[in-house]
């Protein structure tokens, strides 16, 4: 079994400005980011400015109450047990790949001013 390597980060770059323009590409700005440096870099977005456009397209394990729902994106420079067992979606929790998935199908939507 391999031993696992911390990736090596500059922890005084500002990370976060790379996060928050990739969401804003994808018409998300209104986020709350944590960042950790535990095994390398990984961000845990909370996006708060989208509409549930379509809930039947949403994940069957995502928790939604009254056609709404949050999202926490990780977006990180290694793999977890997220990506690797939970095939990227754990409930409300999900990979990028996984956010993304959910604008291409009509899901969810940014919020329209």
């Amino acid at each position: 079994m391999a031993t696992f390597e911390k990736n090596k980060i500059n922890e005084n770059y500002n990370h976060e400005q790379e996060v928050r323009q990739m969401f804003a590409e994808l018409g998300f700005n209104d986020l709350k980011i944590q960042t950790s440096y535990t095994n390398g870099v990984s961000h845990y977005v909370s996006v708060n400015d989208f509409d549930v456009v379509n809930e039947m397209k949403l994940y069957g394990c995502m928790f939604v109450y009254d056609g709404e729902t949050f999202i926490t994106v990780r977006v990180s420079d290694h793999t977890s047990n997220l990506d690797t067992i939970c095939g990227g979606v754990d409930g409300n929790r999900m990979n990028m790949d996984a956010f993304k998935k959910l604008i291409e199908t009509g899901a969810i939507a940014p919020k329209q001013a």
